[in-house]
């Protein structure tokens, strides 16, 4: 059930408030400590519960979003966001880099359940436009086999409800692999915008 109504919660509020099994590197007392020491222009770091450092990236109170580096190999965003005037849902996305970075984006009700909010991943596949290949200087489908799947990493943007998507596929690629695809790909990030209860290519 999705909660309705009036909701006034800062994006603060929402970040030290989660379920500890939704950030799990993090305590509440880390989160807590998080911010306030950001608020207070003081150190934004702390220790997570595995010894490491965590950082706070970023705090737009305004625009409802939050930026965590939990460690060194991942970052924990987190925006709220408008379905309609009077729903609205807590979008949490995961990003680890392992090296190679990778996210995954989960959607919430104000309740901290989890909601069906539509959103397709994109494949490395969709930054090459199939139609442009050069079928006589490369195998066509032994390129789309290896991008079929991708390593792609998510960001809220800073303004309004989009999602933008950087493919990070080659880093994955060994050099003269590398060199053989990145000619047909496009570098540029694919936005996503919020429709409805869908995510659509912006």
């Amino acid at each position: 059930m999705i909660a309705q109504g009036s909701f006034s919660q800062t994006i603060e509020d929402c970040y030290v408030d989660m379920p500890d099994i939704l950030n799990p590197t993090l305590s509440r007392q880390n989160r807590l400590e998080l911010v306030g020491y950001h608020k207070a222009k003081q150190s934004d770091s702390v220790v997570n519960r595995f010894g490491n450092q965590a950082y706070l990236v970023s705090l737009d109170s305004l625009g409802k979003r939050i930026v965590v580096k939990n460690s060194s190999s991942s970052r924990f965003e987190m925006k709220v966001l408008s379905l309609d005037e009077n729903v609205k849902v807590i979008s949490i996305i995961r990003t680890i880099c392992a090296p190679v970075c990778l996210s995954s984006v989960e959607f919430y009700d104000t309740a901290w359940n989890a909601i069906p909010v539509q959103f397709t991943m994109p494949k490395a596949i969709d930054w090459v436009n199939e139609s442009a290949l050069p079928k006589d200087q490369v195998d066509v489908q032994w390129i789309k086999n290896n991008l079929d799947i991708g390593f792609v990493s998510l960001t809220f943007t800073n303004q309004g409800q989009m999602i933008q998507a950087t493919n990070n596929t080659l880093d994955f690629f060994s050099e003269a692999d590398r060199k053989l695809i990145s000619p047909f790909m496009n570098n540029s990030p694919i936005l996503f915008k919020l429709s409805g209860r869908v995510w659509v290519r912006n």
